[in-house]
């Protein structure tokens, strides 16, 4: 579609074309096998479906149970992408501040290309609430005030909520506001709201 000439450029299409992009994949205990397949194959279509390329769409994964580690750097390897969440498995505790934190640091460092053209995004994906770090009664205050700072580092933060046992109103204060959360009722639907996200909003 045409848009509006102006002497300012919109970064509203850089968004679709360029963007860095950290998928951040929760693979704490809670999650079945069966439901770490359908993660698998949801994540690894969503970056097909990310288009990557050296120069336009770049991509990388954390990943975060009792702790958070971070799986691929950004790169537009769709294959090596692909296969760092195949290598994902679920066990432990809840640590989304981790996961976060991880991702916030790859969209800051070597891997990322100048906001101004490659505008960052993180898209989190959990079935349950923090309990991690330590103390766990403020586990979800730390991993908010990580997607805060995320924020104030200029990526833009979604949150995708899967299941019954989420707390939507908290985790969309992670999120940057309710338009940024998504909510799923198990992993079998998690293809398609992962399709349904909007970088470009």
């Amino acid at each position: 579609p045409s848009t509006t000439p102006s002497t300012t450029p919109t970064p509203t299409p850089l968004a679709c074309t360029q963007a860095d992009v950290m998928l951040v994949l929760d693979r704490s205990g809670s999650i079945s096998s069966g439901e770490l397949a359908q993660l698998k194959t949801a994540a690894k279509d969503f970056v097909d479906s990310l288009g990557l390329t050296p120069a336009g769409v770049h991509a990388g994964q954390t990943s975060f149970s009792t702790t958070g580690s971070l799986d691929h750097i950004l790169s537009s390897n769709t294959v090596t992408l692909k296969a760092a969440v195949d290598a994902l498995s679920a066990g432990g505790f809840t640590n989304l501040k981790s996961g976060i934190d991880l991702a916030t640091g790859e969209l800051g460092g070597g891997n990322d290309r100048p906001d101004i053209t490659s505008p960052d995004a993180q898209i989190i994906v959990t079935d349950g609430n923090p309990n991690r770090p330590l103390p766990s009664s403020t586990a979800d205050d730390v991993a908010k005030a990580s997607a805060d700072a995320a924020r104030a580092a200029g990526i833009e933060v979604f949150v995708v909520g899967v299941g019954a046992d989420v707390n939507a109103a908290y985790l969309q204060t992670v999120a940057d506001d309710a338009a940024h959360y998504y909510s799923v009722s198990d992993y079998s639907g998690l293809q398609t709201t992962l399709q349904n996200i909007d970088l470009c909003d």
